[in-house]
This record gives C-alpha cells, sequence and structure tokens, in this order.
C-alpha cells in the first residue's frame, strides 16, 4: 500500500504525461504497451526474476491536460532478488536521467528508492531497491477514456 501511495503522490504528474504542452494524446492500447516496456526496460537493467503485483490491466482515473477526465494504466512487479540496491538505484536514476526525467532519490533503513517522471512514455516510474524485496512501479499516460469500463 506504501508504494502506491508514495509513487502516486511524488511522481504522479496529470495532462499527457509527456510535456504537457499539447502534444497529440494517444490510445489506450499504446499508453499500456509504453508503460510496459518502461517496466520490462527497468527490470531487464537489474535482473532477477520478476513477478506482476498489479496490473498492468488496472486503469484508474487521471485528468486530461485540457482538464478533462481520462484513465491511465498502473503496473507493479517485484521481485526476490537481493541485488545491490545502492548500484542498482544509481544506474537506474542516471538511467530515466539520460532519458530527460526528473529524478528524486530516497534513502531509509530498508534500502534506496527511486522516483522519475517527465518521460514521454510513462507518467512515472519508480523502483524500491530493497535487498530480497525489490519493485518497480510505472503509471501510464493519461489518455481519453473512462477507468470504470476498462
Amino acid at each position: 500500500m506504501l508504494l502506491v501511495g508514495l509513487t502516486g503522490c511524488d511522481a504522479q504528474r496529470t495532462g499527457t504525461g509527456a510535456s504537457g504542452l499539447g502534444e497529440p494524446q494517444v490510445s489506450a492500447d499504446a499508453t499500456k504497451r509504453q508503460m510496459v516496456e518502461a517496466v520490462n526496460d527497468a527490470t531487464e537493467r537489474l535482473d532477477g526474476k520478476w513477478k506482476a503485483r498489479t496490473g498492468p490491466d488496472y486503469a484508474e482515473d487521471c485528468a486530461l491536460a485540457d482538464g478533462e477526465a481520462g484513465a491511465q494504466w498502473r503496473y507493479l512487479t517485484g521481485s526476490t532478488t537481493t541485488g545491490e540496491p545502492d548500484a542498482d538505484a544509481t544506474a537506474m536514476a542516471a538511467h530515466w536521467e539520460a532519458q530527460g526525467m526528473q529524478v528524486v532519490r530516497r534513502d531509509s533503513s530498508d534500502g534506496p528508492a527511486v522516483f522519475a517522471d517527465g518521460g514521454r512514455n510513462v507518467s512515472s516510474i519508480s523502483v524500491y531497491a530493497y535487498a530480497g524485496n525489490y519493485t518497480v512501479q510505472a503509471v501510464s499516460l493519461c489518455f481519453p477514456g473512462d477507468a470504470d469500463e476498462l
């Protein structure tokens, strides 16, 4: 539960999820595909065996740039890998920064967490690099639609 709340508050954006400057909106299928690809990219870089915990078919409400109601996908996956938490968090932060995303890193007694937003393919993405309980979560761009109907 905490993971969803932190990512939603810290890295969630409204609008198209891209620059919010009137770029064309993309379809529900395209946003889901982009979100899954972003999660897969992260999990491949982090290695280990990953299992979906939520989604990628979980839709929720969002607001489009023009203020109209829209929908977005959320996808959370996890791994029991022990990894190298500090090195993995640093590598993911650098990777997302290289993609032009805004990145915030937070350290806790459990390990580092990295939040990124401002991407062209996802509204936000995060990794919690906690040894034995890694998670990657992404939220798609907001698209026209009704989350309750998806």
